[in-house]
């Protein structure tokens, strides 16, 4: 068997992504099989993965999986995720009856990096960028501070100038922290602090953030709930790599289950991103709870709907996301999980994600000296750069330092990499298990008179969630309803239909179809279960 040399502690680039995407399909050919969907901006091709038992059955006839990562360009950690739950599958099947199960009777979907120009450029330079490379909404550089890494040391950082009405002060505690000013403070040095670049047409007084460069952001460029702002593009789907995974995930009329990985916080977010959860149709939010709370005895991480939990202004809701888009005109119950938390890992508990906004100054204080601490403890104090002295052409005299986002705050130091690989694969794994997935069994054959005879079987779902996917599919009518056929050479069904519509099936739920046939004895006839998103079982029988 060919060998894939993978190695979980690492953030690979586009090319390391191919050569393991065509190892994995050389080492695993009857698992595994790879191809192109589509491509960005600057026409690299975007990858997807195909994972199942072929022997079982080609994917189409199975419910899947599907799983993408990377539509910002900095949240490298989802392509390693995705990049593990692959080696994993693949590894551990035959040796582990959990994944061997999975893949015999399911599929899965893996696009390991959807912005792939923008993760080019943010793995390979100091650069940081929300998504595409493509300039917009300006072609041209704008008027203002733009991040740059302007003393040479390969990270960029940021910046703090000696202000008299500067709103900074140094922490006491600890000279690389910066704290706010007290309303009554007028004692001491104070500092105004700004990203570490340069400033284009400076006036001699206003440091004013430039528009982004690169100010797409491909994650607000989804039809669901699209608000016309700068960031999510000109219209819905207007940017290649969003297309692109949207085509794909609409010619798969077999997925059931969606993940799309993010970066930071630790969180698992759910729909709906505009509305409160009291919106949410049937059973569904019970479904994302039963999910979770199985998943999350892997992460730890709590789930929260982006609109209650995660968003502060319930006046400005995020509109666009491609999880809303999922979910809410496909009716498929999507994740987006934001993954890594410095802040736990240095000791921070969170509450909840909106409750850190209403923290003391003091409280503040207290989380940023945990986080030095860690630093120090963990990573050798490697994860900040310590305030050096700089002259800046625009400013003058400032100093640079700060922490290292890139490798800290919005992706883990490679040593923590493989535990967040697996904790949150196995998440996945526990939905990919809830997936329906239609069977036949109490299969009954009755000769009530010479060449005919009356044919009954139960069409069961073996699967936690309806065979639709989820109660929200049941209103938007998104897939057809469960079909139960009988066939067979020389089998006839005199009256009535060879092919019984049943509607959807609740989890584990059943239904009794029956059929008269007209054939010889001896003759072998096939019951057939299929649902678009639920796959296909079939029993062969012998009329006698």
């Amino acid at each position: 068997m060919a060998q894939v040399y993978y190695n979980a502690a690492k953030y690979h680039s586009y090319a390391e992504i191919l050569e393991l995407l065509n190892q994995w399909q050389a080492a695993f050919p009857n698992l595994a099989k790879i191809y192109p969907i589509g491509k960005t901006y600057e026409q690299r091709d975007i990858y997807a993965i195909e994972i199942t038992n072929e022997a079982t059955g080609p994917a189409v006839d199975k419910p899947a999986y599907y799983i993408d990562a990377n539509f910002h360009a900095g949240e490298v950690t989802g392509s390693a995720v995705a990049l593990y739950t692959i080696s994993y599958l693949l590894e551990n099947y035959g040796a582990d009856a959990s994944v061997t199960a999975l893949l015999d009777n399911k599929a899965f979907y893996i696009v390991p990096r959807v912005s792939i120009d923008g993760a080019e450029l943010y793995l390979h330079t100091p650069t940081m960028l929300r998504s595409s490379t493509r300039l917009y909404p300006y072609e041209e550089d704008q008027d203002g501070l733009h991040p740059e890494d302007i003393n040479g040391d390969g990270v960029i950082t940021q910046m703090r100038v000696q202000d008299l009405n500067g709103e900074w002060k140094i922490s006491g505690l600890d000279p690389r922290l910066m704290i706010r000013r007290a309303p009554d403070d007028f004692e001491g040095e104070f500092y105004r602090i700004y990203m570490e670049g340069r400033i284009q047409n400076f006036d001699g007084v206003e440091v004013k953030p430039a528009p982004a460069r690169y100010g797409l952001d491909i994650n607000r460029n989804a039809p669901a709930n699209w608000m016309n702002k700068p960031s999510a593009g000109p219209y819905p789907f207007s940017e290649p790599e969003t297309r692109t995974v949207a085509n794909f995930l609409l010619s798969k009329k077999n997925i059931a289950g969606a993940m799309s990985y993010h970066t930071a916080g630790g969180v698992h977010l759910r729909p709906p991103c505009t509305k409160s959860d009291d919106k949410l149709p049937g059973r569904d939010l019970e479904y994302f709870k039963a999910i979770w709370e199985r998943g999350t005895e892997y992460t730890g991480y709590p789930q929260v709907g982006v609109f209650d939990g995660f968003t502060a202004d319930k006046q400005n809701p995020m509109g666009g996301i491609f999880m809303d888009w999922v979910y809410e005109h496909q009716g498929i119950l999507c994740w987006s999980t934001e993954l890594w938390n410095v802040a736990k890992q240095a000791g921070i508990e969170k509450t909840d994600f909106l409750s850190h906004r209403q923290k003391s100054p003091q409280e503040l204080e207290a989380d940023g000296l945990k986080l030095l601490q860690w630093n120090d403890r963990e990573l050798n104090g490697e994860g900040f750069v310590v305030w050096t002295p700089f002259e800046h052409p625009d400013l003058g005299p400032v100093e640079i330092g700060g922490w290292k986002t890139k490798y800290v705050r919005q992706n883990p130091p490679v040593q923590f990499l493989e535990a967040e690989c697996h904790n949150n694969a196995m998440f996945t794994l526990v939905h990919a298990h809830s997936l329906p997935q239609v069977g036949i069994h109490r299969v009954k054959v009755e000769c009530v008179s010479p060449g005919f005879y009356r044919i009954s079987a139960g069409v069961v779902n073996q699967g936690y969630l309806p065979t639709n996917g989820s109660d929200l599919a049941t209103r938007l009518n998104a897939i057809k309803p469960v079909k139960a056929t009988i066939s067979g050479a020389g089998v006839t069904v005199p009256a009535g239909k060879a092919k019984l519509e049943l509607d959807q099936l609740p989890g584990w739920g059943e239904k009794k179809v029956e059929w008269l046939v007209q054939a010889e004895a001896g003759t072998k006839a096939i019951i057939t279960a299929l649902g678009e998103r639920a796959g296909k079982a079939q029993v062969e029988i012998t009329l006698e």
